[in-house]
């Protein structure tokens, strides 16, 4: 059986190909002849106004097999097909009151059934917690309009999308002329939020508002999955003398909540691998997992995590070293002791984490290709032949998540692995249990260096790291290490793959004095969600270190050869099924809002879970 729309009536129809609706409904036994049933009122558009619900009362007209027509509301079962926006009693709707949205109401009779839309706008007013404002704010937002007047929001860019769980997306603004209160909106067809808020944390001659838990709710349940929200700033004095309004910045909500660990390389205060819980309900700020102090006080920096995030392999004392530290996650204890026999800089690990690729190519390197190293001891199994030369050596590997990939680096120009030139983009592929020969995706290029490639949670295609050298072909602008020029493309994993640049998410913010952001160490989350509430819609999360102006907020100072700038870890949506088609599949980026602002960032790893610590 299966449900056969009819307008707004659903009648009985007979195949097996498709799915019922969604949350199929309990209905009320069947009753005799009828044909079809109507939903009364049809297409309603109901407002959850502060702490008062929607309410709406329904009838169900039935339509039987003499063509008569009657009402039957008491033969039906009334249910809303989202259950988190309300519930019935018998045929009367009461909405919760922690967010709106759009589901349609459904009433069934037997085999009978019958649906309409519902939508539920969330429309709440109110003070921020962290302002002392008038209690009649709200009336001082209805003087003359005034664009002398006008704030303008500096962050987050135009069209971000974010998910559902980030949870602290700040809005930065720049206040406008006289103004001494601000009312922040956030509107759609389904929200009408309005806070009202002092400049509370004023910020290089700006304001930085953090929507509260509720606020946040509101905003982030109502809208996942939906249209984007706009976000507009007015600005007035406490006379409400007259009011500017800032442009709007459209931000939209993904349909699923992200989840997995992240692990990233603190390169200040004492340097150390921090780490965040995407899963965690409570947990806000990332905290410190290790650092020097496993490996006799040497820096711990470049790090890899097996998928299931067991395990760590972390190379440790920077260039010319090569040593690498084993570690179990859950103990946070060396697997064998520091260091491991075998040498590397750059690693990344098999699906089934039993085995690792690393390569080395510094000081005393033997061997330049890519190398499989046990992932229980550490020490090398083989290396691909054909992958490195002492003039040519394989760099920055990555594993495909479907193991059967390896894409890396042929380093065009030697140095160390940290800092080489004239990179090309090449790939092995595993058949029979055996490596392929390389194949070229992306071809060195005169002027550029190429680098870093990170494959996309499915497999399909990968993103990597371009720089431009114009101080020359070995300069420190290309060299791979922090690079100020670098930009991020996106590549199919295919002999001359054409690179897609990604545009959106290399963009600078609306006050970055210029476009070298710094765009490096590319990582994805491991996972595939749906973007839209319609099925079949696909994105992927992207992580990267830059230099960009987060907002009003500066860059964190740089360390060691990192210049004047340091980086934070941002993040981009990218829909895959867009770069098959060649166009730009990114969305513009935002700072994860858990790292520390104040310290440098970088090469964000990602596991599907964070594996709890031994008691």
């Amino acid at each position: 059986m299966r449900w056969v729309s009819v307008g707004m009536m659903f009648v009985v129809g007979c195949s097996g190909s498709s799915a019922p609706p969604p949350a199929a409904p309990m209905g009320k036994p069947a009753i005799a002849g009828l044909k079809s049933i109507a939903v009364q009122p049809p297409n309603q558009r109901l407002v959850i106004d502060g702490a008062s619900p929607a309410t709406q009362a329904y009838s169900a007209i039935g339509t039987f097999s003499d063509g008569t027509t009657r009402d039957v509301t008491d033969q039906v079962q009334f249910q809303v097909e989202d259950a988190t926006l309300g519930a019935f009693a018998n045929a009367s709707f009461t909405s919760n009151l922690d967010h709106g949205g759009l589901t349609n109401v459904v009433a069934v009779a037997g085999d009978a059934l019958a649906t309409t839309g519902l939508t539920l706008v969330m429309r709440q007013r109110i003070d921020d917690p962290s302002s002392t404002v008038p209690a009649d704010a709200a009336q001082k937002f209805t003087g003359a309009g005034d664009p002398t007047r006008a704030p303008d929001v500096v962050y987050p860019n135009d069209g971000v999308l974010v998910p559902p769980n980030l949870g602290r997306l700040e809005v930065h603004f720049q206040p406008g002329a006289g103004n001494t209160l601000f009312e922040i909106g956030f509107q759609n067809t389904i929200s009408d939020i309005l806070v009202y808020a002092r400049c509370g944390t004023p910020l290089n001659g700006g304001c930085v508002y953090l929507p509260d838990a509720s606020v946040w709710k509101w905003l982030s349940a109502t809208n996942r999955g939906s249209g984007a929200v706009n976000i507009v700033v007015r600005g007035t004095d406490d006379s409400g003398t007259s009011v500017g309004a800032s442009q709007p910045i459209a931000v939209s909500i993904a349909n699923d909540e992200i989840a997995g660990g992240l692990y990233y390389w603190t390169t200040s205060n004492g340097t150390g691998i921090m780490r965040y819980d995407f899963a965690s309900p409570t947990e806000t700020a990332a905290t410190r997992f290790v650092g020097p102090e496993l490996t006799g006080g040497k820096c711990v920096g470049c790090h890899a995590l097996s998928r299931d995030g067991s395990k760590m392999v972390a190379e440790a004392g920077g260039q010319n070293s090569g040593q690498l530290l084993m570690l179990d996650v859950a103990s946070s204890k060396p697997m064998v002791p520091f260091p491991a026999v075998a040498r590397s800089t750059f690693e990344s690990w098999s699906p089934a984490g039993d085995q690792f690729v690393g390569v080395y190519g510094d000081s005393g390197a033997t061997n330049f290709n890519l190398m499989i190293f046990d992932g229980g001891s550490g020490s090398m199994i083989a290396p691909i032949a054909g992958t490195g030369t002492a003039q040519n050596p394989a760099d920055h590997p990555d594993w495909s998540p479907d193991g059967k990939k390896i894409a890396y680096v042929k380093v065009g120009m030697s140095n160390t692995l940290q800092r080489m030139s004239k990179g090309a983009i090449e790939l092995v592929t595993q058949t029979g249990g055996s490596w392929s020969a390389p194949v070229e995706l992306v071809p060195a290029l005169a002027g550029k260096n190429r680098y870093y490639p990170a494959f996309a949670p499915d497999s399909s295609f990968l993103v990597f790291d371009e720089s431009t050298c114009a101080n020359g072909a070995s300069g420190d602008d290309c060299d791979a290490d922090t690079d100020p020029t670098a930009r991020l493309f996106a590549a199919l994993p295919s002999a001359s793959a054409l690179p897609v640049l990604l545009a959106r998410a290399n963009a600078p913010g609306r006050l970055d004095p210029n476009a070298s952001l710094t765009n490096s160490f590319p990582k994805w989350s491991p996972f595939v969600f749906q973007r839209t509430g319609e099925a079949g819609s696909r994105l992927m999360w992207v992580t990267f270190s830059s230099s960009r102006r987060f907002g009003l907020r500066d860059a964190p100072a740089g360390t060691g050869d990192e210049g004047t700038s340091g980086s934070l870890i941002w993040m981009a949506a990218i829909d895959p099924d867009q770069v098959a088609a060649g166009q730009d599949p990114s969305f513009p980026a935002f700072a994860l809002p858990f790292q520390d602002f104040t310290t440098s960032n970088h090469i964000a790893q990602w596991t599907t879970q964070i594996v709890p610590p031994i008691q």
